[in-house]
């Protein structure tokens, strides 16, 4: 049988030595990784008294390896060195560690339903792409696919009336029933979203697999908004409230995808003017808040502006980003320190220049507002290209994603993911296992 090599200085971490009169900062007991590993012969290996090489320290070694990139096959690799390498990266403590320590997980791709199919469509480049068939799920020709938060994909059969929450790093596959207060015929299911249950201080989302997970709907009748929370701890739903119509609003905006704000759900109204209806969880309200007024409601209607709703950097306030023809205003709402809350504008972002377009006499195409991310990225989309461009629309820093996208709309799915490496947290009553999922 053939053995993992033992472990021997290599050039890559030869820079590991501090300057002369530094101590690197793993020396430090507090600061360090500490790892628990049992050694070849069962036994637990602890830390020796004696110098060792870098190499033979496992948490030297584990703090070298928290500074690979968070791709899938970062640690794969890492753990083909040989077994002290394999042990350390493919221990849960260290990959906790390494999660946390990167906060945010890579976008992996992108996720749309296609003829009964929930199709993924990788967007990272060779050794690291995710193959297409890996993150496959069948599903009813009836499922609509809402939304992808914090490592989940939500759908929702619209003639059963169920929701379904995917994880696809883990493949298991959640049924859940309509609000048993959202009476037939007579509501009209208007937007949901998943999103991570945990409110522990320092979790990272994207790596919370086998964490409880909140469901949050949003319907209305012909007088009034309704909202409710489905928790995946107690199997319930919880938290039904309402709203009357504002007299200004008739729908809600089709286009205009849900956003997570905090403690919130957002979604566009639409009538007379707009509106966004936020439905806080947390302080158990639903409320109306006016967009700003400075909107050219003739393009609106006309088909040419867009909207996002998005959270602003830092998550301390709300932006509301408009695209007009080959422009894109970011307004920012924020309280002043009396509390109260008003819209001001933000960047003005110019895409033909942004994206390299060339002149806007030469375009002949429109860009289209796909969705945002988890880390509050604009995904754009040539009409006629299947270019995607991913847009930090407050640094303006503007990244062309490296595969191309077929179809006109997409949810981007954003997690951590190590092939051979997630954790497995079983099947229930209310949990289907997807094979090869």
């Amino acid at each position: 049988m053939s053995r993992r090599p033992s472990c021997q200085p290599i050039r890559c971490l030869r820079s590991m030595q501090p300057p002369e009169g530094e101590l690197p900062p793993s020396s430090s007991r507090s600061q360090r990784l500490r790892l628990t590993i049992e050694d070849d012969d069962g036994g637990e290996t602890t830390e020796s008294e004696a110098l060792v090489s870098p190499l033979e320290n496992d948490d030297l070694v584990a703090d070298s390896l928290l500074l690979l990139p968070a791709l899938p096959s970062s640690l794969l690799r890492a753990s083909l060195v040989c077994k002290r390498w394999f042990r350390v990266v493919s221990n849960p403590r260290f990959l906790r560690a390494f999660r946390a320590h990167h906060r945010k997980p890579p976008l992996l791709g992108l996720f749309n339903c296609n003829s009964g199919r929930i199709v993924f469509t990788p967007m990272l480049d060779p050794p690291d792409e995710i193959p297409v068939g890996r993150f496959a799920l069948k599903v009813p020709l009836s499922t609509k696919l809402l939304c992808c938060h914090h490592g989940r994909v939500l759908m929702h059969d619209v003639v059963e009336q169920y929701f379904s929450v995917w994880e696809p790093v883990t493949g298991e596959l959640c049924h859940i029933s309509k609000p048993p207060s959202f009476v037939p015929y007579k509501m009209t299911f208007t937007d949901a979203a998943v999103l991570c249950a945990s409110t522990d201080e320092g979790h990272v989302h994207g790596a919370c697999h086998s964490d409880p997970f909140k469901v949050v709907v949003v319907a209305g009748d012909s007088e009034r908004f309704y909202g409710c929370i489905y928790s995946s701890e107690t199997r319930a739903w919880d938290s039904f409230l309402s709203i009357m119509w504002p007299p200004h609003i008739r729908i809600i905006h089709g286009t205009c995808g849900s956003q997570l704000f905090r403690n919130s759900i957002c979604l566009l109204l639409l009538g007379e003017k707009l509106a966004i209806l936020e439905f806080d969880w947390a302080r158990q309200s639903l409320a109306v808040i006016d967009v700003p007024y400075a909107l050219d409601w003739c393009n609106f209607m006309s088909g040419r502006t867009q909207f996002l709703i998005k959270p602003s950097d830092g998550g301390g306030g709300l932006s509301f980003v408009v695209q007009e023809f080959f422009t894109v205003h970011v307004w920012k709402r924020a309280s002043d320190s009396d509390g109260v809350a008003t819209w001001m504008l933000g960047n003005t972002i110019e895409l033909n220049s942004a994206l390299s377009l060339g002149p806007p006499a030469d375009l002949r195409m429109r860009i289209v507002i796909m969705e945002s991310d988890d880390d509050g990225n604009v995904l754009f989309k040539k009409s006629n290209s299947p270019d995607v461009f991913m847009v930090n629309i407050e640094s303006r820093k503007v990244m062309k994603l490296p595969k191309t996208y077929p179809f006109q709309d997409g949810h981007p799915f954003s997690s951590f993911y190590t092939p051979g490496m997630h954790v497995n947290t079983g099947c229930d009553d209310e949990v289907e296992k997807i094979p090869g999922a």
